[in-house]
């Protein structure tokens, strides 16, 4: 378990008394209070932090003394009982809890003299119930975690209204480290593959998803990959030993019929496919009438036309094509001359998509007639890359390296945004939120991590290494959706994803606290958006974004000297960028940790963290 904490900006700003704050009164709870003044039959005018209240004593007492009450009951009138006696001013934080632990006939043990310190200093609300729950939390934390990492916790679970359980308390605890998910990840899978209890399917299907886990690029290689292998088989001028293994290893992967030969490799499909693919246009057009032939042609021109994944000269080959008056032979024309297009696509404009969200390789898949759905397209590219691993064939290896480099060097903004979603899609962070939704989506969710560590932990048979280590992972996932919440318009969102590309693996962290409009929409126009990254060679750096009226302030917190000059270079770039969709940069400013006098990278995402100023 991790000893570093977020201690969120929101939460903290929060916790912070104002004058104009309201204090929850509830039955049960202790208060601290001062009598202003008195009123008949045993009424009283008491000043409980900034709120002034009418209540009912239950015993005569005297004007300007502080005590501790219990509330008693809310309604129809507020009623409260005396616990302490007055109280004398200039009393330590200590003094008070001993006075209040004796009058509530509390334990005084180490624990619960902190509890109840904590809970005064922080003004929580106090009932013996809570102070007992809290002290039997503290009397069982792991080694590695502080009393007052522990009280953090506990303030956090309170203010989310979680009961004070051990499991909730993991929970949370877990969700608050900055600590990676690579490390709970590996240890997991280590664990996993020592274990022989599972059965073999269980444990394979597990062992698949965290295998696409950690290949964020996979998709892009696998569509890079298939482009590439079309293209050959396409060439005229490749030579028989190179057409022969490539056709062979996509008939094994099933992405073309068993009965194909090379004078007859890429036939027309008609098979459903995703609504405006390139697949889906061409057999509406096998498919419609000859009578109609021309009003088809003149949708396929359109779309065309409005196909911002095809060049001006890939767009002008096509319209030439259109123009044959053989309609036969232009059909087979253009489904080749299509397939020739989107394999030469999906290996230059890999991370691209167009207005309706679709990539080359899904447009590819579907002349294929693998492109029914996303959910078909994603297997197909993964059964690719299965039989290409697997396979001894020099020309297919060496396919898959080229491939791989294609990627490589197309990773841009684009490229990290389609590697995030994929890992919290593998993740399965919103598997609950999505339970409700059709069949389909329930049977995508299904292959995802988180459900499948669900059903893990209600084996009977797990082993106790496994069940644990399935526990912690769970238990960070659950805590960082605990602790991404909303207060009023205020919204906040903490989410860890697990990178892994190039060979180097990658731990983002990501805070952002913005506001909802009244419209139930993100106000983009202010958040504040914190990154801790755990980076190869840079190590610990913590980025710290702030958006004031559209208006961008990037601060960048790292130990290289040298961080500055590279910053200088993407500078311009980044201006355009943000200019581009409607933001202006004020500025990048670089530090060193040293500079801010921190003596961990970790406490700017501490208590030094409120507002919207970094507190050093």
């Amino acid at each position: 378990m991790s000893s570093t904490f977020f201690s969120s900006i929101q939460s903290q700003q929060a916790q912070v008394i104002s004058p104009n704050m309201q204090t929850s009164i509830k039955e049960g709870q202790v208060i601290h209070g001062t009598i202003k003044k008195l009123y008949p039959n045993q009424t009283a005018e008491l000043q409980i932090g900034n709120q002034k209240v009418i209540a009912k004593l239950e015993t005569p007492l005297k004007a300007g003394d502080a005590h501790f009450f219990q509330v008693t009951k809310t309604d129809p009138e507020l009623q409260i009982k005396v616990v302490t006696g007055p109280l004398a001013q200039g009393n330590t934080l200590a003094q008070q809890a001993q006075q209040l632990l004796n009058a509530m006939n509390l334990t005084k043990s180490t624990e619960m003299q902190a509890v109840v310190q904590f809970f005064l200093k922080e003004r929580l609300p106090i009932s013996k119930e809570l102070l007992v729950q809290a002290e039997h939390l503290l009397k069982q934390l792991p080694p590695n975690i502080t009393m007052k990492q522990a009280m953090e916790v506990i303030q956090k679970m309170m203010d989310l209204n979680i009961p004070l359980s051990h499991k909730m308390f993991d929970t949370v605890l877990s969700g608050k480290s900055t600590n990676g998910l690579q490390s709970l990840i590996q240890d997991f899978k280590q664990t996993l593959q020592q274990d022989f209890t599972l059965p073999t399917n269980i444990k394979n299907n597990i062992l698949q998803s965290l295998q696409k886990l950690s290949e964020p690029f996979g998709e892009p290689v696998a569509g890079a990959l298939l482009g590439k292998q079309i293209e050959t088989l396409q060439n005229p001028l490749a030579s028989l030993a190179t057409k022969l293994p490539i056709l062979q290893s996509l008939k094994e992967a099933s992405i073309l019929p068993s009965n194909v030969t090379l004078n007859n490799v890429l036939p027309i499909s008609t098979t459903p496919s995703i609504s405006m693919s390139a697949g889906e246009i061409i057999a509406n057009l096998v498919k419609t009438p000859t009578s109609e032939k021309g009003m088809a042609i003149d949708q396929l021109r359109n779309w065309v036309s409005a196909q911002p994944l095809l060049t001006s000269e890939q767009k002008e080959q096509i319209g030439t094509l259109l123009k044959s008056n053989t309609q036969a032979l232009q059909i087979s024309t253009i489904n080749n001359k299509l397939l020739e297009i989107f394999a030469k696509q999906s290996q230059e404009a890999v991370f691209l998509k167009d207005q309706n969200g679709l990539t080359a390789k899904e447009h590819l898949l579907s002349l294929l007639g693998k492109g029914e759905n996303k959910e078909i397209v994603s297997q197909t590219l993964q059964q690719v890359m299965s039989f290409t691993k697997n396979s001894n064939q020099h020309i297919i290896s060496t396919a898959l390296q080229q491939s791989e480099q294609s990627v490589i060097q197309q990773l841009d903004g684009k490229a990290f945004e389609h590697a995030m979603k994929e890992v919290l899609k593998s993740l399965g962070f919103s598997y609950e939120a999505k339970l409700g939704g059709g069949s389909d989506e329930v049977r995508q969710i299904a292959n995802q991590l988180k459900p499948q560590l669900i059903d893990l932990l209600q084996n009977q048979v797990i082993s106790a290494p496994l069940k644990d280590q399935a526990e912690l992972l769970l238990n960070r996932m659950n805590g960082l959706q605990i602790l991404s919440n909303e207060n009023g318009p205020q919204h906040q969102l903490l989410m860890q994803v697990p990178l892994e590309f190039l060979g180097k693996k990658m731990d983002a962290t990501l805070e952002w606290n913005g506001r909802m409009k009244e419209d139930g929409k993100i106000d983009s126009d202010y958040a504040r958006i914190m990154f801790y990254l755990q980076l190869d060679s840079l190590e610990e750096t913590v980025v710290d974004m702030q958006v004031q009226n559209r208006v961008v302030t990037i601060s960048l917190y790292n130990n290289d000297n040298h961080l500055q000059q590279i910053a200088n270079v993407f500078k311009d770039s980044l201006k355009e960028g943000l200019l581009s969709v409607g933001y202006q940069l004020s500025g990048v400013f670089v530090k060193t940790f040293q500079e801010q006098k921190l003596t961990s990278p970790k406490k700017i995402l501490g208590k030094e963290s409120q507002g919207v100023d970094i507190r050093i």
